[in-house]
Formats: C-alpha cells, structure tokens, sequence
C-alpha cells in the first residue's frame, strides 16, 4: 500500500516531469492492471470486452488522478472506474456474448491434443459455473483463483472487510462445488449406456470377436479352422465346410454347430486370452488346435 501511495503522489506531483508521472502511472498500471481486467470480466462475461472496459479505466484515471484525496485509497477509488466504464459499455449496447469455445481459443494450444480436449472441457464447465455466481462472489473467485491475488489485495480493491472476502470465497466455493457435480451428474446421465442401444450390441460383438482367428490341430497341422464374424452371426470354416456356431444357454467356452452335432471347447490361459479350440463330434475328441493368429 506503501508502494501505491508513492507511485500515486508521483503521478500527479506538480514539480515532476510528464515523463515521471507517465511513468509512476505505468507501474500503477502493471499492479492492478490484472485486477481490473478480471473486475471487469466478472461484470461482462466477455473477454475483449473486458480489455476494452480495463483500459479505458485507466485512461480515465489518469485523466482524474487529481480527484482522488487519499492516494492510499487508489485501488477501490479505481475499481468503481472500472465498474463505471462496465456500465457504459452496456448502456451503449456494446454488450454481446462471445462463446466459451470462441473465449477458450484466445489460449495458446496445448500440444498434447487430447489433453487439449480435456482441458477445455474443464475449463468450459468452470467458466459457466463461475458465470451463475453471484456479482459480488464472481467477483473474488476470478481475483483469488484465476488472477491469484491475496484476501488483503482484494480487500482493498474491493473496498471490503477481510472477513467479507472470506466469506464471499467460502460460499463461492459451496455453490461451485454444488453446480459442477450437478453438471457433472447430468453430464453423466446423458451419456450412460442405457441411453445407447449401440452399446450392449458393441460389447456383444467385441465378446464375439475373441473367438474369431486361425486354429491349428496339433496332429493334423495341415487343417485349420477358421472363425469370423458376420454381423451378429459366427461362422467356422475348414476343410472346405462353412458352418454357423451359436452358444448354448450360458456357456461361454463351448460354441456349438447348427448343420450337425460338433462343439467347439475353448480353453483359455493363464492371461485369460483364448489359446486352444477342442473339437468334439458326438460326443468324441476329435482334435485339439491351437489358436495361430
């Protein structure tokens, strides 16, 4: 506080040179120019015009510096600048809503692309739950969490007890926390399963294909038994037959034929992955093969 009181005094000390007081005013500037950029986005809601607003308040500022008594006051005495130059901005009909999308892309891209994807969805979900805040809790979320300032520096920005800061971020948080898992409810029960009929079909079809491959009869190495999927059907081929399989009630290792009596066992290793086919015609082994590709 120290710091701004002296720099404020500087900039509009009668026997200093413009030069000097440009430059006392452009330290100003890079101490609160961040508070008031994020002052004035919890007003808007849009990041240019929130630019626009922050720098035009400190253009009127410097214009008006000499009407501020107690220099050490200069950070609420600008903020209420800022919320003025807010309002004329929407009196104007300046006002206009730029999408999350359009306000996330003013970012650098990350380089990792799906992290990107993340990060942006994140990012949406937090901004659009910040924007349902109240003014005065949106207020100290984006100056304590996205511009990182202390309870002390928005307390005399904002022309508040520490204890309202306090209080202000603690009911933010409660609310954020209750809107973002509503969010995330609802996000969730949108894309459960059971909204997607494709989605049983595509883990039957996935449990099909881990019958499918090449297999070859440890004693007869010249035949081999081919299993594919079509469709929801399985279908075997060898020696010069095609036949459809199909599973018996609940039995998850055997397939058996619908042309005639054949079986097919599937044995499984230690990994759980498929690796032997038994052969069973009538009852009777006829050949174990082992599963080539």
């Amino acid at each position: 506080m120290n710091k701004t009181r002296a720099l404020v005094l500087k900039a509009r000390d009668s026997n200093a040179t413009l030069a000097e007081k440009q430059e006392a005013f452009c330290e100003l500037v890079r101490m609160f120019q961040d508070m008031a950029y994020a002052c004035a986005y919890a007003v808007l809601g849009d990041f240019c015009l929130a630019e626009d607003a922050s720098q035009q308040a400190f253009i009127s500022a410097w214009q008006k510096l000499d009407q501020l008594r107690q220099p050490e006051a200069f950070p609420g005495w600008f903020r209420r600048i800022v919320l003025t130059e807010c309002n004329r901005l929407t009196r104007r009909g300046r006002l206009r809503t730029m999408s999350l999308d359009a306000e996330l892309n003013l970012h650098a891209p990350h380089p990792d692309p799906q992290s990107a994807i993340e990060k942006d969805e994140l990012t949406k979900a937090a901004f659009a739950a910040i924007k349902k805040l109240s003014l005065n809790e949106r207020m100290v979320v984006i100056l304590f969490y996205v511009n990182e300032h202390s309870h002390s520096e928005i307390s005399a920005f904002l022309n508040v007890p520490l204890t309202t800061v306090a209080k202000r971020l603690y009911s933010a948080r409660v609310r954020l926390r209750a809107m973002m898992m509503d969010a995330f409810k609802n996000d969730l029960t949108t894309h459960r399963p059971s909204h997607d009929r494709s989605f049983a079909e595509k883990v039957r079809a996935g449990i099909y294909d881990e019958y499918i491959g090449q297999y070859r009869f440890e004693l007869r190495p010249e035949l081999v038994v081919t299993i594919l999927r079509e469709g929801e059907h399985l279908i075997s081929e060898a020696a010069g037959q095609r036949n459809e399989l199909f599973a018996r009630d609940r039995a998850e290792s055997e397939l058996l034929t619908k042309e005639f009596d054949g079986k097919g066992e599937f044995v499984r290793n230690e990994q759980g992955h498929i690796s032997h086919l038994i052969y069973h015609e009538f009852g009777i082994e006829m050949g174990r093969a082992r599963k080539i590709c």
